[in-house]
């Protein structure tokens, strides 16, 4: 029989959600079927009769104590006797007994719940021990007490004398709401990289007691929180259940109790957050790519719906590449880069804009590389209140960038010829790719007009009427000025 370890709790200290001091404690309900009359012939010759039977049965506590069961909190029950502190039933009828344990200590330890042993006796009429039934080899384990009732058969007890199982079980475990989570006074919402900020009181009870739940599809399926959150106040934030697929709920609504699918804890309260970016969100993206292969990003202004509130930030501003087929973070690492407000010497923190108009603010920023090609990425930040980090935002999907980069400009000579005579001219052939539009030709530093540079039929850029030179020069740009570059 495994030893029970949860059981007594002497007390705990003053609850500072509570107006008294409270204990852990469990109420639950113990159910009792007698045998067929013919199940019990079967042990006619094992077990003797007696004129009047009378049967007890009982738990074990921490130490092998007994939990007694009060006559109070069995009402109508004239076979429970206070003086043995044990239950005793006339087994005469097929009619169910509950015996109810009310307040039942938990137990202060550091350990997982602990099962309860059953004691059964047959007692005759003068309440002396006949013939022990069950030395206590039976135990309640915690999945039976929260998934109570005699049709589910891993909860039966079965002794020729009867059947025993939990019929009911409920930890006296109750939530605290504080001002801005009190569901009392309207939907609240929790703001991205904020923690719960829900508890459960008292504390003492084992971890299995603190399994909160949560729903994000309107309470019609349940999942348990990671089981490092099972605690009366656990620090979770909603990226620690969801990681990135949290970014997906944003201003979606998520429900919570705590409890399991089967039975529901503190009197069965379910309440609802919304979860929000709690900060000033994107309004608009203007994005200017670079103009040649190899530049930084020439801008990228941003517009939010609102200012700024007394006391807020904005910081750790981040471009994330996505996958463009569910808007979710690859595994590239973000492009962290300084940001710059007019008027603001503090790189990388808002904390104000600058106002281009009524109502609407931005902020830009420029100068900065790394991102790759052909990738799409959305905008992060952080915002916080007082130096006090309370959201993570990001822009929706309509504001992703498309980074895109000019192919570098690239051109070789193919053929030159030399002058036949004195004073002639030389035609040059060259090949060119890449850069942006059409293509200029310079030679010694003048631009090559009259006549322009055409691509002829053999592929190539013939530029006529060279002067040829020991030094001669020739440079070709593309429509935004972009030259050759090996980076």
């Amino acid at each position: 029989m495994k030893k029970i370890y949860l059981l007594f709790l002497l007390g705990l200290g003053l609850n500072s959600y509570a107006q008294t001091p409270l204990t852990a404690t469990y109420d639950f309900s113990i159910g009792y079927e007698r045998q067929s009359t013919d199940k019990q012939y079967e042990f006619i010759n094992s077990y003797p009769s007696v004129p009047l039977e009378l049967l007890t049965f009982s738990l074990t506590g921490l130490a092998s104590n007994v939990v007694k069961i009060k006559s109070s909190d069995n009402i109508g029950n004239n076979y429970i006797n206070d003086t043995y502190g044990c239950c005793y039933r006339m087994p005469n009828s097929p009619q169910p007994t509950f015996l109810h344990y009310k307040n039942i200590p938990a137990g202060n330890h550091q350990g997982s719940f602990v099962d309860f042993g059953l004691v059964i006796s047959l007692f005759n009429h003068n309440g002396h021990p006949r013939l022990d039934i069950d030395r206590g080899d039976h135990n309640f384990e915690f999945y039976q007490f929260i998934n109570p009732g005699k049709n589910n058969h891993n909860t039966l007890i079965d002794t020729y004398m009867g059947y025993f199982y939990v019929h009911s079980f409920k930890p006296n475990v109750f939530i605290h709401f504080p001002v801005n989570r009190n569901p009392a006074t309207g939907t609240k919402t929790i703001c991205a990289n904020e923690q719960f900020g829900v508890n459960a009181y008292p504390e003492g009870f084992p971890p299995e007691i603190y399994n909160w739940q949560y729903s994000l599809d309107n309470k019609a399926t349940w999942r348990d929180v990671p089981q490092e959150f099972h605690k009366a106040n656990p620090n979770f934030t909603i990226s620690d259940l969801l990681e990135n697929n949290h970014l997906n709920y944003l201003d979606k609504t998520i429900y919570f109790r705590m409890g399991y699918d089967s039975m529901v804890f503190a009197e069965g309260i379910e309440f609802p957050l919304i979860y929000s970016s709690c900060a000033p969100l994107v309004n608009n993206v203007e994005y200017l790519p670079p103009l040649c292969y190899g530049d930084n990003v020439r801008d990228v202004t941003v517009t939010f719906d609102r200012n700024l509130y007394p006391g807020e930030e904005l910081h750790d501003f981040q471009l994330k590449a996505v996958n463009t087929n569910t808007n979710l973070p690859d595994t590239t690492p973000p492009i962290v880069y300084p940001f710059f407000v007019e008027g603001d010497s503090k790189n990388g923190l808002i904390t104000k804009f600058d106002e281009k108009s009524p109502g609407i603010y931005s902020y830009s920023m420029s100068n900065f590389r790394g991102l790759n090609p052909n990738a799409t990425y959305q905008i992060r930040y952080q915002a916080f209140e007082n130096s006090k980090n309370k959201g993570l935002a990001i822009s929706e999907e309509d504001k992703n960038i498309l980074y895109t980069e000019p192919l570098p400009l690239k051109f070789e000579i193919k053929k030159a010829d030399n002058p036949v005579c004195a004073d002639d001219f030389v035609e040059v052939a060259i090949s060119v790719s890449g850069g942006t539009g059409d293509y200029k030709f310079y030679v010694d530093g003048n631009e090559k007009t009259n006549p322009k540079p055409i691509k002829e039929s053999d592929g190539y850029y013939h530029i006529l009427g060279i002067v040829p030179t020991s030094t001669n020069s020739i440079k070709v740009t593309d429509a935004n000025s972009c030259i050759e570059k090996t980076l």
